[in-house]
């Protein structure tokens, strides 16, 4: 315990530091609009199954998307994740295209069981991200050229702590608060070919609020081998009572601002999934999700939110048996999604995702010689982002994901007698 106490604390620091100092993952211009691009909110597993969630819960793994699955820690386990990402998106706009490489830090979380049929996670993850710089020219009529340069920084993050309680076999519920805080800055310059003085807007927001999610799973064996789960979530809506303002300077020279009250608003949302499993090894799931992001306010404007609902659809094999062949000790995973966006942009709505993964869980062996101590799973994913207008910038996605879940026992010190 004392081992795992010291390795929580540093990788808490590094959080700290890599939230501060390190890119957020993100140089699309779509950040722009609403909150900017909403980030995973899922871990390791979830990722590779294509978002599935709702349905799933194990004593080996974490799964934050439904609090209800923290019930199912075991009383002699401990369990530690950290996972980043590696990408490359590829821009395509009028036949024209660019990539930009990233990497970011993007979660730490812990479970463990508090007594039986109660068990408890903490961790801290993004909730969206902010990134890009982009230009564009225009000739308004005039005989000078306007530049016009876009820029945006920030994001919101998320450290949360959640229950899961089992009152009685076969019926899990749970509950997750979280503390969400960030800065949010858009600055747009107007630079005149023939003047001197440019013109400057810039909007910010600094966001310092609560979000609660509620979540139920009920299991049972419906036949020999059979297994299933139902899932269930909701996340409560409600205003952030966060304020913002915009502020125009000529040159050097502010010349007006305007602040704007209670400028934000986080949706109502509902989830629910099913999985499905055979003998124990052979996992099928889908999940559906619905934001109401339509009755949202962004920087005090209520028609930029719409609202949005996304599908998952993943499956799963791990061998639930001890084996001496390494290969037989590997699970296996994959998924699709489809989700719409949640934000206009232009005047339309924005892009459409599409997506699918596939990723692999690798035991690794502790000092004791014992594999299943912990766990490296390496997943990759394509997500394409489609827009529904004529005049948007497509986007294409290829991240590489990796997580490690430690279980308490790759700390544990052999006896010698």
């Amino acid at each position: 315990m004392k081992a795992f106490k010291q390795i929580f604390t540093i990788l808490t620091i590094l959080v700290a530091f890599v939230g501060a100092k390190a890119d957020n993952g993100t140089n699309s211009p779509y950040s722009r609009y609403g909150l900017g691009i909403l980030t995973n909110q899922s871990l390791g597993i979830n990722r590779q199954m294509g978002g599935l969630g709702y349905g799933l819960r194990s004593d080996s793994y974490i799964n934050i998307i439904n609090p209800a699955s923290f019930s199912q820690a075991d009383t002699l386990t401990m369990l530690f994740e950290a996972g980043f990402t590696l990408q490359d998106v590829y821009f395509k706009e009028n036949g024209k295209g660019t990539n930009a490489l990233n990497a970011s830090f993007d979660y730490i979380a812990m479970q463990f069981r508090l007594c039986k049929g109660l068990g408890m996670s903490i961790g801290f993850l993004p909730f969206s991200n902010v990134g890009y710089t982009f230009s564009s020219t225009a000739n308004e009529g005039t005989t000078e050229e306007h530049t016009y340069t876009y820029a945006g920084t920030g994001g919101l993050y998320q450290p949360y702590i959640g229950i899961g309680w089992q009152p009685f076999k076969g019926l899990s519920l749970g509950a997750t608060a979280a503390y969400i805080y960030g800065d949010i800055t858009h600055e747009i310059s107007d630079n005149l070919t023939n003047s001197e003085d440019d013109n400057y807007k810039i909007h910010s927001a600094k966001l310092k609020s609560y979000k609660v999610d509620f979540g139920l799973q009920y299991y049972a064996t419906i036949a020999k081998k059979h297994d299933f789960v139902l899932g269930a979530t909701y996340s409560l809506g409600h205003s952030m009572h966060a304020d913002a303002k915009t502020i125009l300077y000529r040159g050097s020279e502010q010349t007006d601002t305007t602040k704007i009250t209670n400028g934000f608003k986080l949706p109502h949302t509902y989830g629910g999934g099913f999985t499905y499993c055979y003998d124990k090894q052979w996992k099928f799931g889908a999940d559906y999700t619905f934001q109401q992001w339509g009755t949202s306010t962004f920087f005090g404007d209520d028609d930029m939110g719409i609202d949005r609902y996304k599908v998952s659809i993943g499956m799963e094999y791990a061998p639930n048996k001890p084996s001496n062949k390494y290969h037989k000790m590997i699970s296996y995973r994959g998924g699709v999604h489809f989700a719409q966006p949640y934000t206009v942009v232009k005047g339309n709505n924005g892009c459409n995702e599409y997506g699918i993964s596939a990723g692999l869980s690798l035991p690794i062996m502790n000092r004791n010689n014992k594999y299943n101590s912990a766990l490296v799973h390496v997943s990759g994913q394509y997500i394409h982002m489609s827009p529904m207008s004529a005049g948007l910038i497509a986007e294409n996605y290829f991240r590489l994901n990796i997580g490690i879940t430690f279980n308490e026992a790759w700390f544990m010190k052999m006896k010698v007698k």
